[in-house]
């Protein structure tokens, strides 16, 4: 089993409406990137969240509303993103939502940001698309 080095710390904030995966795809993209791990904490007014169901092969979305004095807190969001071999940005993030009076967790669907999102793309390269071949598609 290698090891593989850190090839950049790219810090991103993501502002109020951004849509959450492809705000992330879009700053991979703009910056060059490859492949690496996502960390991000923040705020979302607006969430789809999936627990995946092995026996029907699909994601159950349960969807998340901030009420108007409130902000999904994003306590944290980890994730990896990778460049697959056609060029299409695959953004994997799985999401803590807090509120007043609940919480939630699973695999981000989507999500809109509010106020922002803080997000660090910690980039290691194309190996992260070598290993997760899977999502090479």
């Amino acid at each position: 089993m290698s090891a593989y080095a850190v090839k950049g710390v790219y810090p991103v904030r993501l502002e109020r409406n951004s849509l959450v995966p492809d705000a992330i795809a879009t700053a991979v993209l703009e910056r060059g990137l490859r492949g690496g791990l996502v960390l991000a904490i923040g705020g979302l007014k607006h969430a789809e969240l999936g627990v995946y169901d092995r026996g029907a092969g699909r994601y159950v979305v349960q969807t998340l509303d901030a009420a108007a004095d409130e902000t999904l807190e994003v306590a944290p969001m980890l994730g990896n993103y990778l460049v697959t071999s056609s060029g299409h940005v695959s953004v994997h993030l799985h999401v803590n939502l807090a509120w007043r009076r609940g919480s939630a967790a699973g695999h981000l669907v989507s999500g809109l940001v509010d106020p922002f999102l803080e997000v660090f793309l910690v980039e290691v390269g194309d190996v992260v698309r070598e290993v997760f071949f899977h999502r090479d598609v």
